[in-house]
């Protein structure tokens, strides 16, 4: 008992613990991937400002003061300086790539982003990185600006796509002119020209997976050695902290065993001179009375005594061996049916054939007399008592008892508990110590054993 309590006490710590740091490790390495995910896209827009800001000094001109006299004091032709500003140079159709050094010490980090005109076309990619392949990183920004997505990730870069419209200043002369000529009139032109573009950026996160990568591999060891360090500390502290009431318990253990043998001489002499008063002086009530209570004394005091060795879990108390069930569990039939015929019960049983168990054969047919008596002292006159053996499919072995039941107060969960019984069967005779000891016998064996109570009848499940 004191091993499996202390067994469960290190298995909950560990598994407390092991949720604590499992939490605290998940907490801190999503904190750092939010956090490096939220600088990727300050530097996203950091990178689009930038180029919004040179765009629109791209587009913005200052014609002031710099026309030259066309003749006869006018101002110059269109197309010279001074000239219409809007009579500009056509831009070639193929890609224009500008770029600046990769390794000039940049906030940004390395990127590189191409801008769009409103008619889809290509106005130019700036590179702030080494690119192998300039024409394949441009066609991965066209293939984003016509998808759907405009954050998201390719590789090792993350990329955005935005489109702003944004004014650029023009000032400069407009001029009219006669068929010789000669200007007939000017006037200073200052305005803020829109004009609309869209921005595919993409940085290159290599370092922050790498960096957030190697803390998170960090973080998984320094935890799995933490976690180990307080493993150990626990397993050996609990040594020390359970071996006062391993003390306890062997003592306790001892003294029933003690009080068990202790008791059985003077029930025995008790039941010899009850016998003896029965010779001379014939039954009576207060014979059978004191018989009766000797009995159940004795019941009680073996019962103890088998759960006192059943608690040490060893095995070497309980041998297992090869046997028939099929053929213990009809003896054990034999044995109860006068008895339920005698009471009136309506006794039903279904057991297979030719089913073998290595298990201890005194105690399984202890399991069986604990539930067939439990049966014959709790169940409802005159009612039904079930008792099957199968083996499944899955080779399992599955054990019914079942039994008609007029009692409403019993508490299903505490059935197991030592010493329960319930209100209504309180005055009983029993000691509330059988299924207790069955469950025990169960645990020993590895099984399981549930109890439910459906329909006025009361249903014990055993599966091995």
């Amino acid at each position: 008992m004191i091993k499996k309590l202390r067994l469960r006490f290190i298995l909950s710590a560990l598994f407390s613990i092991f949720l604590v740091l499992a939490a605290t490790i998940a907490a801190i390495n999503v904190s750092n991937y939010v956090r490096a995910e939220r600088d990727t896209a300050t530097l996203l827009d950091q990178v689009v400002d930038r180029e919004r800001e040179s765009l629109v000094k791209q587009n913005s001109f200052d014609y002031v003061n710099r026309g030259q006299p066309g003749g006869q004091g006018g101002w110059g032709q269109p197309g010279q300086p001074g000239g219409n500003p809007e009579e500009q140079p056509e831009k070639p159709d193929e890609f224009q790539f500008k770029e600046s050094d990769p390794n000039k010490d940049d906030p940004r980090g390395q990127y590189f982003i191409t801008v769009f005109n409103t008619d889809s076309s290509v106005e130019y990619t700036y590179f702030h990185m080494i690119s192998v392949d300039k024409e394949a990183d441009q066609q991965m920004a066209i293939t984003v600006y016509n998808g759907n997505k405009l954050t998201g990730k390719i590789g090792n870069y993350s990329f955005k796509k935005i489109t702003k419209t944004d004014y650029a200043r023009q000032h400069y002369y407009s001029a009219t002119w006669n068929n010789t000529g000669y200007r007939m009139d000017y006037e200073e032109v200052d305005e803020q020209v829109p004009f609309t573009a869209t921005y595919v950026v993409f940085v290159d996160t290599t370092e922050a997976s790498k960096s957030f990568g190697n803390w998170l591999a960090t973080s998984v060891i320094i935890a799995l050695v933490s976690y180990t360090i307080i493993a150990t500390l626990i397993i050996v502290s609990s040594h020390f902290v359970f071996r006062t009431s391993e003390e306890s318990y062997k003592k306790q253990k001892a003294f029933i065993t003690n009080a068990s043998h202790e008791l059985k001489t003077p029930l025995t002499i008790i039941n010899t001179d009850v016998e003896i008063l029965k010779m001379d002086h014939g039954e009576n009530e207060w014979t059978d009375s004191i018989a009766d209570q000797v009995r159940r004394l004795t019941m009680m005091t073996n019962q103890l005594v088998t759960l006192s060795r059943l608690d040490e879990a060893n095995m070497q108390n309980y041998p297992f061996t090869v046997f028939s069930i099929s053929q213990l569990a009809k003896e054990s039939v034999d044995a109860f049916l006068p008895t339920y015929e005698k009471s009136g019960f309506k006794f039903k049983s279904d057991i297979d054939e030719d089913i073998d168990v290595r298990a201890n054969k005194y105690l399984i047919n202890e399991l069986f007399y604990i539930f067939l008596d439990n049966a014959l002292k709790y169940a409802t006159p005159k009612g039904e008592i079930i008792f099957n053996v199968k083996k499944t499919n899955k080779n399992k072995l599955e054990i019914l008892f079942s039994n008609d039941t007029d009692d409403k107060e019993v508490d299903i969960n505490q059935l197991f508990e030592r010493f329960y019984r319930s209100p209504k069967n309180s005055k009983k005779e029993g000691s509330g110590i059988g299924l207790s000891i069955a469950k025990e016998i169960i645990e020993l064996h590895k099984g399981k054993v549930s109890a439910s109570l459906r329909n006025g009848k009361i249903y014990f499940n055993i599966s091995f």
